[in-house]
């Protein structure tokens, strides 16, 4: 049976998220570290958390070290911006999933 969702895209967009913000969880409580300790910390396979380390440098969140990964300066400075970036993005989710409620109730 195939799956239809509009939010398959979304859902898999979440799931890296998640990925990104345990790595970050990890280094908040232990940097500099390395690919096989933060697969070891997270439980993520070394190639999932590859990908996610060059996607967090990008973003100028973490930056690489002789000893590991490491959180920027900028990153720490801007943890108001992300909780609130964080709570617009669940706001926009629930307002999503009241519309879709509403709009299928009435079939």
């Amino acid at each position: 049976m195939k799956e239809y969702s509009i939010f398959r895209e979304i859902i898999n967009d979440m799931e890296t998220l998640k990925r990104h913000i345990s790595v970050i969880d990890v280094l908040l409580k232990e940097q500099p570290i390395g690919i096989i300790k933060l697969s070891q910390e997270t439980g993520i396979p070394e190639h999932k958390i590859r990908y996610s380390l060059r996607i967090l440098e990008q973003e100028n969140i973490i930056s690489p070290s002789r000893e590991g990964a490491i959180l920027t300066p900028d990153f720490i400075e801007h943890k108001d911006q992300i909780i609130s970036d964080a709570e617009k993005t669940v706001e926009e989710a629930n307002a999503i999933l009241e519309q879709v409620k509403k709009m299928l109730q009435k079939k």
